[in-house]
């Protein structure tokens, strides 16, 4: 699988404990069915700038092109990507007999998750074009209300921070690091952006489990 579509599919849970699985396995795109990685046919690259989260062009966080997890419905999103001209490079995927998810996926950048027995966007992830950097987002949208460290592989473990943005729905994605502790610095590139509606559903005790931000440095 393309280290893109991994960071697209792949959407942090709530860890039990301190082991935490990393995947709305959604079951493509970013990784697509429980949990459960599939490789994306490669289409032609989208190229999404920032997809909006620093620019907040056309709109921000929690909101891509238009799409907010919760409203947007999924003909309101067929509109939106024929209004884009990339709809040509999307597909519809259904794997909720499998346990898994039904929603578009467009590329390895773009990656739309819709509620069980319903058409409203659950969760909508991108990967950016360009480079985002942690410093870029702490400037922007201030220290994050907690961090998850996630460990990836079977045989060789790769670690993931992840910063939690309850108040905008969003999980943002690290680079992926060898191995632990994880070093994050200013300069340390976000690899993907969830907005999940599912941050409504969590409670004191699924936040408690989160990781305290303490700035840069070992975590």
């Amino acid at each position: 699988m393309e280290e893109s579509e991994m960071f697209l599919r792949a959407k942090p849970t709530i860890p039990d404990g301190y082991t935490c699985r990393i995947g709305v396995c959604l079951a493509i795109l970013i990784c697509l069915a429980s949990c459960t990685p599939i490789p994306l046919t490669p289409k032609r690259g989208i190229d999404i700038g920032d997809g909006g989260f620093l620019t907040e062009e056309p709109c921000g966080p929690p909101c891509f092109w238009g799409i907010v997890p919760g409203e947007t419905t999924e003909a309101e999103v067929t509109e939106i990507l024929q209004e884009r001209g990339v709809f040509e490079t999307c597909e519809a995927f259904d794997n909720e007999v499998e346990g898994g998810a039904r929603g578009i996926k467009c590329g390895s950048r773009v990656l739309i998750d819709f509620t069980e027995g319903d058409d409203i966007v659950r969760e909508v992830g991108f990967v950016p074009s360009l480079t985002i950097t942690v410093q870029e987002v702490v400037a922007k949208y201030g220290e994050p209300e907690g961090v998850l460290i996630v460990p990836l592989g079977v045989h060789v473990i790769d670690v993931q921070l992840v910063l939690v943005y309850p108040s905008m729905l969003t999980w943002v994605r690290l680079s992926l690091q060898k191995e632990g502790p994880y070093i994050l610095e200013p300069s340390t590139s976000v690899k993907s952006v969830v907005y999940d509606v599912k941050f409504n559903e969590l409670s004191y005790a699924d936040r408690s489990s989160w990781r305290k931000w303490k700035g840069y440095g070992e975590y």
